[in-house]
């Protein structure tokens, strides 16, 4: 029973473990679905501006193209955003100033939003009854980012009216401190976009403007553009393009725009070095490292950042090749384990090899035989059978009378007194005898009774469904059938190791494959696929093979093979269609066993086409109630009432009684 609890355990929550994730993803991918706001086409154009108390600044203009989808038509409003990152780089804060926000219609009129002096994300804010902050207005948040301050380093637009459709802004800001200078050189580095949100672009085009006198001359400086899955993509140059200054210009379309976790950014960078090391950074601010030189540590980083497809395929194939050989290892371990346990335990074969066993091997305890028919095969899960056998068996032997009543009731009437029976009980017969005589009221119990009161008196049934468990071990040793009371060891051992197994392939590969999937390793060919598929086919190897290691004797693997077989026979069609004769007390050993192998119907079936002329009143077979299969459902009353009573006292009850009660910027958009 504990071992079926903690499986039952945990697989919940290895299936909650796995589900919950993509629940989740569901829930927000269909939230996503119907309301959003997205940007899906930038046109980008920045001015680099040395000039005097410009602070290394470039004039920023972003043309942006929002694709709204409002789930509610009735619901239109929407805050628009661009992220604009601030951070500290070398000692020196890179921050904004937004000079203007305007929307561009279809016709090209513009229309110039004002700036707002307050952030608000509150329907209220929108209604016209409170039109003070917008819509139509513009808010610069200034970070650094702190969601409990309101503070989300980005430029908002506030709009109202908007279902489903695309709508262009434009918007102009500056950044400050976007030019570093060295001693031996100076660097132009710009995140032009970045973030989940870079996933919906369709479009990308911008253009880097140096004014004519600082424009670094051919062959002082080195020009980069980084991102997408192609890692880094050429960069066109123009003197023509813009009069007055020389440009630096790239377009890319849908399928430029491809993108994984690792790579999630569109960046530009120039360095300039020789002669025009400072030719754009006459005023630009000093910062940790401006007297310093570092170009050698500049061009590292780049060879570094250009190296790294290159090095991931290395790192990949190494991943895979270290995950296969682990793999290798796991499947060797799983037969080393069997064979060890194959050397350390002595296995026996059965004499007899048939199918079908027809007859009896022998008067059993009908729990034990249960438990030897499936100590090498997966037991019914409706283990209850086994008290209703036992029931029919004290009831074969003379013991006790079942009576069946018209509420469909059960009366239990103890007649060994009377009956003087002649036949001995088995261990558990007499366990559940013993429980009938100290619930019963005089010689007599009704079975709705019996489970009420078995149910409450805590410690005896704990006490009582422990015997029952004890016996299997005990009648096992005494009778020679197993070589050791924990006759299931090798079987648990190599089970355990299996559900080791799984539990470790599993993890490994859902958080491997989760986490290697944001960095460069991405699913590394495999590996943690394979790695998992190792040791789920292992465990599945070793448990298929555990079956097998049960400790029986020489005897108990005879008596094993028998006992299977009559199993065999119950559970097929060749009980019902034969045509020998089988006598009543063959019949009624039938019921009794196929009852407490979960087989009862088949039996019941059988009995009513092959013995309709069964007369003997004093019969099970002939007993109306037995043959009904109704016991059945009182069995499966009272195992539970057991069960109940059982876990009750092992929780730490001491009560026991016969009766009483007992969860570089993109950009986008939100909607209310």
């Amino acid at each position: 029973m504990k071992n079926k609890k903690g499986t039952i355990i945990f697989w919940s929550i290895f299936i909650l473990i796995f589900s919950l994730p993509l629940l989740i993803a569901i829930s927000e991918g269909i939230t996503a679905e119907n309301d959003y706001a997205r940007i899906t086409d930038v046109e980008y154009k920045a001015v680099v501006m040395d000039e005097p108390d410009n602070n290394g600044k470039i004039l920023i203009t972003e043309r942006l193209t929002f694709d709204i989808h409002a789930a509610d038509e009735d619901n239109p409003f929407w805050e628009l955003w661009r992220d604009l990152p601030e951070n500290y780089i070398d000692g020196v804060k890179v921050d904004y100033k937004v000079n203007s926000v305007k929307q561009i219609y279809p016709d090209g009129t513009e229309v110039i939003y004002e700036e707002s002096n307050k952030l608000y994300w509150d329907d209220y804010d929108y209604v016209s009854e409170n039109p003070y902050y917008g819509p139509g207005k513009w808010f610069h948040s200034k970070g650094p980012y702190d969601e409990d301050l309101a503070q989300y380093e980005c430029v908002l637009f506030y709009v109202d009216g908007i279902y489903r459709e695309e709508v262009v802004f434009e918007i102009e800001y500056e950044m400050r401190n976007a030019a570093f200078k060295y001693n031996d050189c100076s660097e132009l580095y710009i995140s032009l976009y970045s973030g989940e949100s870079i996933e919906h672009l369709n479009s990308y085009k911008a253009e880097i403007l140096f004014s004519n006198k600082d424009m670094p001359r051919p062959g002082n400086y080195d020009v980069y553009a980084y991102g997408t899955n192609a890692n880094d993509f050429p960069v066109k140059e123009s003197a023509k393009k813009n009069p007055g200054y020389y440009t630096f210009y790239f377009e890319l379309d849908k399928e430029d725009l491809q993108f994984k976790p690792f790579n999630q950014f569109i960046e530009f960078d120039l360095v300039s070095y020789g002669a025009s090391r400072h030719i754009f950074t006459n005023y630009a601010p000093d910062n940790y490292y401006t007297y310093d030189n570092v170009i050698d540590e500049v061009y590292a980083s780049i060879d570094e950042y250009l190296a790294a497809p290159k090095r991931s395929t290395t790192a990949k194939m190494t991943v895979f090749i270290t995950s296969a050989i682990i793999s290798a290892l796991i499947v060797l371990y799983a037969l080393r384990k069997v064979s060890k346990t194959k050397e350390k335990y002595n296995f026996y074969e059965p004499e007899f090899k048939g199918e079908y066993f027809r007859d009896i091997p022998n008067d059993l305890d009908p729990n034990f035989a249960a438990a030897l028919v499936f100590c090498k095969d997966k037991a019914p899960k409706d283990d209850s059978g086994v008290y209703s056998a036992i029931l029919l068996s004290l009831a074969r032997k003379k013991y006790i009378n079942l009576i069946e009543r018209a509420n469909e009731d059960l009366l239990i009437h103890l007649i060994a007194k009377t009956s003087n029976p002649s036949e001995t009980l088995s261990v558990c017969e007499k366990h559940y005898y013993n429980l009938l005589v100290r619930h019963a009221n005089g010689d007599h119990i009704h079975m709705k009774e019996l489970q009420e009161r078995v149910s409450r008196d805590y410690n005896n049934t704990e006490s009582f469904a422990s015997s029952m468990k004890n016996a299997i071990g005990l009648i096992g040793m005494q009778e020679g059938y197993f070589q050791k009371a924990k006759y299931t060891e090798p079987k648990d051992k190599l089970n355990n190791a299996g559900a080791t197994l799984i539990a470790i392939g599993c993890i490994v590969a859902f958080f491997a494959n989760l986490i290697s999937f944001e960095t460069r390793l991405e699913l590394a060919y495999g590996a943690f696929f394979l790695f998992g598929a190792t040791c789920v086919a292992s465990a599945i190897y070793l448990r298929k093979k555990a079956k097998l290691c049960i400790l029986l004797t020489q005897r108990g693997e005879d008596e094993y093979a028998k006992w299977r077989g009559l199993y065999n026979f119950l559970n097929s069609d060749t009980l019902i269609h034969e045509r020998t004769v089988v006598e009543l007390p063959l019949w009624e050993k039938y019921l009794v066993y196929a009852t407490a192998f979960g087989l009862s119907e088949k039996v019941i079936e059988a009995i009513k086409l092959r013995c309709p002329e069964a007369t003997e009143s004093n019969s099970i077979v002939t007993n109306n109630y037995c043959r009904s299969g109704r016991i059945h459902v009182h069995s499966r009353s009272f195992h539970s009432s057991v069960r109940t009573g059982a876990t009750i006292s092992s929780s730490g009850s001491s009560y026991s009684s016969h009766g009483g009660g007992g969860r570089g910027g993109g950009g986008g958009g939100g909607g209310h």
